[in-house]
């Protein structure tokens, strides 16, 4: 049995060997920080205003993964987080890791954060892996999946039951009432909704259907990728924003030309917004939900693009 992913050939059974990989180092990582969890840790930040904190725990991990990377697929492209490539090579395996995704509330010992990795063939998510940490549990669970293969909970099944049960319960970024504009049709219909602080985690909570549908606005292919396979191979849906037609789309690559693998700067540079989750949940909310238009924070986007590189 293969998998077809632009003319290029895999074996399934090869997916599932890089999955146990996968799952390996992601309970590596989660193991690791659990020894930092809720004790004093360095921190710096990335934005001013103490935004985007990025902890010794953090470089830990990601170093941790990095390294099991290397010594288990030696010829494979890592885009991490934490840590900026060297080189731009173009690579047809890439690896995204976000190696500890919530650090904020990591850093206040709330324990809702991730730990995750996805690999990324021609651009298209195959194999992932997700740590969360658990109460009363010592190493926490790994949530994990591979393109054709199903996701699992550790070696469990996960089946997104897509029968509409009531209200809706959906995951959404804090600032979700002054970014999107909802038809009137809708406005009864979000559900309740909750910010967790945590993308990974929020995305295992859509797989496992806990929560309906998530919302995610302008994340980076780390916070993404590794969740948006799990949901997908649990049987759910992902659709995201054109930002030329601003219709909603199903969600087919990281890539921008179907023909090309994405280089680690085309990946870095990705953010888009998505809805995700039960397929009627998903196909609910897209028929009635917008993007606001900020003019002149879409120039400034704009200009940033084109002068980056200079």
């Amino acid at each position: 049995m293969h998998v077809e992913l632009n003319y290029k050939m895999i074996d399934q059974p090869e997916l599932k060997e890089i999955e146990s990989k996968a799952i390996e180092i992601a309970s590596n990582a989660g193991e690791l920080l659990l020894q930092y969890f809720d004790k004093p840790l360095s921190v710096d930040y990335k934005s001013a205003n103490a935004r985007n904190p990025v902890t010794d725990a953090d470089h830990a991990a990601d170093e941790l993964i990095r390294n099991e990377i290397s010594k288990y697929f030696p010829s494979h492209t890592t885009v991490t987080e934490e840590t900026e490539n060297t080189s731009n090579e173009i690579g047809q395996f890439t690896w995204v890791v976000d190696p500890l995704d919530g650090t904020t509330n990591f850093l206040h010992g709330l324990p809702i954060f991730a730990s995750m990795l996805c690999l990324l063939l021609n651009g298209i998510p195959v194999v992932s892996a997700v740590y969360l940490p658990k109460i009363g549990s010592a190493k926490g669970t790994i949530y994990h999946a591979s393109h054709g293969g199903g996701t699992f909970e550790n070696n469990i099944p996960v089946r997104l039951d897509n029968s509409e049960q009531g209200r809706l319960m959906a995951s959404v970024p804090g600032y979700f009432l002054r970014m999107f504009n909802y038809h009137k049709s809708l406005r009864r219909k979000l559900g309740d909704i909750r910010s967790l602080g945590s993308a990974g985690f929020e995305l295992v909570m859509t797989a496992k259907g806990t929560t309906d549908y998530m919302v995610s606005s302008g994340p980076r292919v780390w916070d993404i990728a590794p969740g948006l396979l799990l949901i997908l191979e649990a049987g759910g849906a992902a659709l995201v924003r054109n930002k030329n037609t601003r219709n909603w789309e199903n969600f087919e690559s990281f890539c921008s030309s179907p023909d090309l693998d994405p280089s680690p700067e085309e990946l870095r540079d990705w953010k888009e917004t998505l809805i995700l989750g039960k397929p009627y949940a998903v196909e609910k909310i897209a028929s009635g939900l917008s993007v606001r238009s900020y003019p002149l924070r879409s120039l400034r986007n704009k200009i940033y693009a084109m002068t980056k590189h200079f």
